[in-house]
């Protein structure tokens, strides 16, 4: 990628991520306007609270699909991480086994679709379905016990605001310089716009995508030890959501889904967007049908903007 290239691509990624944060802005003053009660701080620090977990598997959801990829197991790396957590294991046993479960399964997507030439969506899928039996194998039903030490962390707080708010806004500058500072970042942006130019760049292609899809397991990883702690125990299911909720936010944060072009900022809109949404509708006590209706229409309306020249995958 040239520096002339480069520095236009800056600005381009930039605005990408202005319809989100207008929406964003938009659902806040609604709020503000319709449901007073919705803007107490305590409301807004509960927010950011449960959102903690999201926005970590998010992150990692937009390095991948910044790539050009795409990763559906991400949930089931999260249910699998709260139930090793909960099977009473020493912390940092605990953790190191969680970590390296999510580096085996970002490096079995990473070695499918790179040396196997297997489609992400496909691959993601049969990472998901076996990830997610394991998680049910190990803990079958919500249980067990997480460590006092992670419990502890995700009830303290420090100058009034819950410890996982901090390690959230850690996790988006760790991301934001990795994508946005190191020659790294710069890769995966010129792998997602075009493999091919890139590898004529000198860029190895292969190995981007693969740094991007294990990244993307160790988050997802990081957002489940941070939701273990804060539930307390294990469940094998917690995750479900988990995908394409990351894969909305991304979306709806200006990212495009052929990769290439978005930002870290963009889908930290998204995941506002979608927490603001949530806590709008609970407010309005909209049932929970019509918010998953709502926010497939979202999904629906994020990604039409994102339209191929040619159906099919």
């Amino acid at each position: 990628m040239s520096l002339l290239t480069s520095s236009l691509a800056g600005p381009a990624r930039r605005r990408s991520a202005w319809p989100a944060i207008g929406l964003a802005v938009l659902l806040a003053v609604g709020l503000a306007v319709t449901t007073p009660a919705a803007f107490t701080a305590q409301n807004i620090v509960n927010l950011l609270n449960q959102q903690s977990s999201v926005m970590s598997v998010t992150l990692g959801q937009t390095l991948v699909i910044l790539s050009g990829g795409f990763d559906l197991s991400v949930g089931s790396v999260v249910s699998l991480t709260t139930a090793i957590l909960s099977l009473g294991l020493p912390p940092i046993a605990g953790a190191l086994l969680a970590l390296v479960a999510a580096f085996g399964v970002g490096l079995a997507n990473a070695v499918g679709i790179v040396q196997f030439r297997i489609h992400p969506i496909l691959m993601t899928i049969s990472t998901m379905t076996v990830v997610q039996g394991a998680a049910l194998m190990i803990r079958p039903i919500p249980g067990g016990e997480v460590p006092d030490i992670f419990v502890r962390y995700a009830n303290g707080t420090l100058l009034g605001l819950p410890l996982p708010i901090y390690a959230m806004v850690l996790l988006v500058l760790i991301a934001s310089a990795l994508v946005n500072r190191t020659r790294f970042g710069l890769h995966v942006y010129a792998v997602g716009g075009s493999a091919e130019n890139a590898e004529l760049g000198g860029v190895r292609s292969a190995r981007i995508i693969g740094a991007c899809y294990v990244l993307c397991s160790l988050f997802a990883c990081l957002g489940g030890i941070n939701l273990a702690a804060r539930i307390a125990s294990g469940d094998p299911l917690v995750g479900v959501a988990f995908a394409i909720d990351s894969v909305a936010a991304t979306a709806l944060g200006g990212t495009l889904l052929s990769g290439g072009m978005g930002s870290i900022g963009g889908s930290v809109a998204g995941v506002a967007v979608l927490a603001l949404l949530a806590n709008g509708l609970n407010f309005w006590n909209v049932s929970s049908h019509f918010q998953m209706l709502i926010k497939g229409a979202l999904l629906v309306a994020a990604v039409s903007a994102h339209r191929r020249s040619s159906p099919g995958l």
